[in-house]
C-alpha cells in the first residue's frame, strides 16, 4: 500500500477495504502516526457501525472513567455496556488480577458497580486495609486498560468456541478489534508490559477476528512491529499529512526507532549543553535518514523542515562527508550550531518527536 487521500474518511475507507477486509481470517494492522493526524478518527469511523460488529478502546471507553478528586473514585455511568458486562460476568477479580500485573504498588480497585464508583485500596497487612487512597494519572490509566483487556480476553475466549458452546451471543457477529494508543502517562517498562498483554491476547485468537492497532508512540509500535513483522497476517502501515493530504505507506522495513531515540537524546543534551560538535551534524543526518525512509519519502532532504533547508543541506554534508578527523570533537562556529538548533526544533515540530 502506498496510497494517497483527500479526507481522513477515505482512509479509514481505504484501510478497512484493503487491509482489515482483504481475506477472510484473522488478521493484525498496526497504523504508526504522529499525533493530530488522524488515527483517532479512523478509529472512531471503523468502529461507527450500526451492526455492533465491533469492539474499540479508543477516547470513547476512557471517558466513561471519570476521576472525582475530591472523593478519590472513579465514577462511571450505572448504564454502561461495560458495567453490564461487568456484572453480568462476575469478572471483577480478574480485572484486579490484570491490574496487578501491571502496577507495582499494592494498590486494589474496589467494584461499588451498583453505584458507579469505583474505589481503591491498599491492604496494610493482618486483615487491614487502608480504604479511599489516591491513585495517579499512569494507575488510572492502567486501570482502565486492564478492565478493556479483561473483556477482551473474555471476548476472544468466547468467539474460540463454537457457537453452540459460549456463555452468550452478544459477541456472535463481533469482527473487528480497535485500539487506538492504550498509552496515556506510564512509564516505558509499563508500556512493555501493556503491549506484551496485547499480543497475548491476539495469539489466543482462534477465530477470524480482525485486530486493527493504532499508536503515536514509538515503544508501543517497536514491541508490536517487532513480535508480527515476519507474520503474514500482519500489515504495518505510517499515515502521514502534508498539503492537506493524506499518504498510507506500508512498513516493510526496520523500525527506525529503538537506537534512535539514543540518537535524539544525545542530540538534544549537547544541545542543553551547547556542545553541539561535528559528529553531531552525523547523528542527526542518521536521525534524518531512518525518519525519511519510515515515512516513505524517496529523498532524506525532504524530511528537512524549516525555512532554512538548502543552507543546512551544504552544511550537513560538508561535516557528513569531510575527512579531516581534527574537526570531529571541536567546537563549531556558532552560526552553525545555531543553524543545527533552528533546524532540529523545526524538524522535531514537523514530526512530532517531541511526543
Amino acid at each position: 500500500m502506498n496510497d494517497v487521500y483527500d479526507t481522513i474518511e477515505t482512509v479509514a475507507e481505504g484501510i478497512k477495504t484493503n487491509l482489515i477486509n482483504k481475506e477472510d481470517k484473522k488478521s493484525i494492522t498496526l497504523l504508526y502516526a504522529f499525533s493530530s493526524t488522524g488515527k483517532t478518527r479512523i478509529s472512531r469511523i471503523l468502529s461507527d457501525e450500526e451492526n455492533n460488529d465491533n469492539i474499540c478502546f479508543n477516547s470513547f471507553i476512557t471517558d466513561l472513567f471519570v476521576w472525582d478528586n475530591e472523593n478519590f473514585v472513579i465514577n462511571i455511568p450505572k448504564d454502561c455496556w461495560i458495567v453490564k458486562f461487568i456484572n453480568e460476568q462476575g469478572i471483577e477479580n480478574q480485572i484486579k488480577d490484570n491490574f496487578r500485573e501491571l502496577v507495582t504498588s499494592k494498590v486494589e480497585p474496589r467494584f461499588e458497580l451498583n453505584e458507579g464508583k469505583i474505589k481503591f485500596d491498599i491492604p496494610t497487612g493482618d486483615n487491614n486495609v487502608e480504604t479511599g487512597i489516591k491513585i495517579s494519572k499512569g494507575e488510572e490509566s492502567l486501570f482502565i486498560w486492564s478492565v478493556f483487556y479483561t473483556i477482551l480476553t473474555i471476548v476472544i475466549e468466547e468467539l474460540n468456541m463454537s457457537k453452540d458452546n459460549r456463555s452468550t451471543d452478544v459477541f456472535n457477529n463481533l469482527q473487528y478489534v480497535i485500539i487506538d494508543d492504550p498509552i496515556s502517562s506510564i512509564d516505558d517498562s509499563k508500556i512493555v508490559t501493556m503491549a506484551l498483554q496485547l499480543i497475548e491476547a491476539i495469539n489466543s485468537s482462534k477465530s477470524n477476528l480482525k485486530f486493527f492497532i493504532t499508536t503515536h508512540l514509538a515503544l508501543f509500535y517497536n514491541v508490536i512491529y517487532s513480535n508480527y513483522r515476519k507474520s503474514k497476517d500482519f500489515n504495518s502501515i505510517v499515515l502521514t499529512k502534508k498539503d492537506n493530504q493524506f499518504y498510507l505507506t506500508n512498513q516493510s522495513k526496520d523500525t527506525p526507532f529503538g537506537y534512535h531515540l539514543t540518537l535524539k537524546q544525545e542530540i538534544e543534551r549537547a544541545i542543553e549543553n551547547d556542545d553541539i560538535r561535528k559528529y553531531h551534524y552525523n547523528l542527526f543526518r542518521n536521525l534524518i535518514e531512518k525518519t525519511s525512509n519510515f515515512l516513505g519519502y524517496k529523498e532524506w532532504t525532504n524530511c528537512i523542515a524549516g525555512n532554512r533547508k538548502t543552507e543546512f543541506i551544504k552544511k550537513i554534508n560538508l561535516y557528513s562527508h569531510s575527512r579531516l578527523i581534527d574537526w570531529e570533537y571541536k567546537q563549531l562556529p556558532e552560526e552553525d550550531k545555531e543553524l543545527f538548533k533552528e533546524v532540529y526544533n523545526s524538524f522535531k515540530k514537523e514530526y512530532k518527536w517531541e511526543e
